[in-house]
């Protein structure tokens, strides 16, 4: 406890250890205590449930405060769980039932649109007819400024290798010589975060996942996508859908000047995904070999996406 309320007092370390200024951070304990709050009143009434209210031990950590705090500290330094519990006085079986309750949570509080913005703007431009999207782009452009331009790709993370055969050929990636999971995410040209997508085991090409996941038709034709050159085919796939990937090279001849300078030019345009991806990966939790459960990876991923929409929509510099 001493540690945690040490932290707080120190505003700029506090930033570099948990990933959020300290106003930031007042603001999402808010959010999220609303929705703790909420939560909990459900599951202590729920017919199942044998307790009355009240009944039971309570929680050790009592404050939201120190709750949110141990969370993101696990997230920003991926400290182990039962070093955490040191730090703030509880058994590790504790901590893991603790962040299993708040993981659920996080990505509510800190970007709600996150499961729907993407949906809901593609849903209001079909709202206009064919013969009228041209002339309603003005419109649709100052609604949704994050739709002009759209940069797309995935990224590796290390995991443990299965003991079982079968699973661990899956999850084997052969362009990274290791077991790995595979998440796509698509980025406005601010930054922002549109997009996340299921994740997926390291052996499936980054082509398949966007095959799968139906990205390029998500979004409307009128939006530029950039791709890097390991998408090459979805252009002919999606004719309609205003689609840029680097010119590749002739087979024994050289790119004109002409085809190096387009090429450039996208590159830097869709060199934002690759920002925001490294920023990701400043959460050690999506950088270092993830040592949970598989299945409790996505929902980690999308939170720490939606922790960074929210450092953006409140005007915090990336750290």
């Amino acid at each position: 406890m001493k540690f945690l309320d040490d932290l707080i007092r120190k505003p700029n370390v506090f930033q570099r250890t948990v990933g959020l200024s300290l106003e930031q951070f007042e603001i999402l304990e808010r959010k999220i205590g609303i929705l703790w709050d909420s939560a909990e009143l459900k599951r202590k009434t729920h017919n199942s449930r044998k307790r009355s209210m009240g009944g039971g031990r309570s929680y050790k950590l009592i404050s939201m405060e120190h709750k949110l705090l141990a969370i993101l500290l696990y997230y920003k330094a991926y400290f182990t769980q039962e070093f955490i519990g040191i730090l703030v006085g509880l058994d590790q079986a504790n901590i893991s039932r603790l962040f299993s309750k708040i993981r659920d949570l996080i990505e509510e509080a800190a970007d709600p649109e996150l499961k729907t913005y993407l949906a809901n703007a593609n849903a209001e431009y079909t709202k206009f007819p064919p013969q009228q999207r041209i002339n309603s782009l003005a419109d649709f452009f100052i609604k949704y400024p994050d739709f002009k331009e759209i940069s797309t790709d995935a990224t590796e993370q290390h995991c443990h290798r299965s003991q079982d055969n079968e699973i661990q050929k899956k999850y084997y990636s052969g362009k990274k010589k290791m077991h790995s999971l595979k998440t796509q995410i698509s980025v406005s040209s601010g930054g922002k975060i549109l997009d996340v997508s299921d994740t997926y085991p390291g052996s499936i090409h980054d082509k398949n996942i966007i095959d799968q996941e139906q990205t390029v038709q998500k979004i409307p034709e009128t939006t530029c996508q950039r791709f890097d050159s390991g998408y090459q085919g979805i252009a002919q796939k999606s004719p309609r859908h205003y689609i840029v990937l680097p010119l590749k090279k002739p087979r024994k001849r050289e790119l004109s000047p002409l085809a190096k300078d387009l090429n450039r030019v996208n590159s830097k345009r869709r060199v934002i995904v690759e920002n925001v991806l490294s920023r990701l990966k400043k959460f050690k939790i999506c950088k270092y070999t993830f040592r949970g459960p598989i299945a409790t990876y996505n929902q980690i991923f999308r939170n720490i996406a939606a922790l960074l929409n929210f450092r953006l929509n409140n005007k915090v510099a990336a750290i």
